[in-house]
């Protein structure tokens, strides 16, 4: 059963790398799907998260620093 499942693997082109990829994401958008390879995924997720906790908590950087007007 196994050798069944790969042999249905599709393989996908990376929007981000080119790289052909059959570890991929499809993420959806308002003209259809793109597909990002799981390292690109992976990357883009994580600075995604990264810049939307700064933009909601701009002072968290500097928390322990006190300013005197």
């Amino acid at each position: 059963m196994s050798k069944k499942r790969e042999k249905n693997k599709k393989s996908f082109i990376c929007i981000d790398c080119d790289e052909e990829t059959t570890d991929y994401y499809r993420i959806s958008t308002n003209k259809g799907y793109i597909t990002k390879c799981a390292k690109c995924y992976e990357l883009w997720m994580s600075r995604m998260v990264r810049s939307n906790s700064i933009i909601q908590n701009p002072h968290s950087r500097n928390s322990n620093l006190e300013y005197d007007d």
